[in-house]
C-alpha cells in the first residue's frame, strides 16, 4: 500500500517539476504534451489491473476512452477563460466544466446500459 502511494507521489511530483522547468524555456510545446503524460494513469492502471479480472479491466479502459472527451472540455474551457479571467478563476471554471461533462457522460452511460 505505501509503495503504491509513494510511486504515485514520485511519478506525479517529478512530472510537475519537469513541466514547470520546461515551461520556462522555449520548449513550451513539449511542456504542453508532457502535461498530459499519463504518469498517474499508468500507475493507476497497473495497480487496478493487478486486482481485477481482464474483463473488468477492459471495461474500465473502454470507458476511459470515452472519458477523454471530459479532458477536452477542461482544456477548451481553460484556454478560452484564461484570456478573460485570472488563472485561479480559469482553473475553477475548467474544473466545473469537467465535472459537468463527466457527470453527463456517466449519466449517458447509465442510460445506455439499462
Amino acid at each position: 500500500m505505501y509503495i503504491e502511494l509513494l510511486s504515485r507521489f514520485a511519478a506525479g511530483g517529478s512530472l510537475v517539476v519537469v513541466v514547470t522547468l520546461l515551461a520556462r524555456t522555449r520548449f513550451t510545446s513539449l511542456a504542453g504534451i508532457l502535461m498530459l503524460f499519463p504518469a498517474v494513469t499508468l500507475v493507476g492502471y497497473y495497480f487496478a489491473g493487478q486486482s481485477m479480472s481482464v474483463s473488468q479491466f477492459q471495461q474500465i479502459t473502454k470507458f476511459s476512452v470515452l472519458a477523454l472527451s471530459t479532458t477536452l472540455v477542461f482544456l477548451v474551457t481553460l484556454y478560452y477563460t484564461r484570456g478573460v479571467t485570472s488563472l485561479n478563476t480559469s482553473l475553477v471554471a475548467a474544473l466545473v466544466a469537467w465535472l459537468v461533462s463527466a457527470t453527463a457522460l456517466i449519466g449517458v452511460e447509465r442510460l445506455c446500459s439499462v
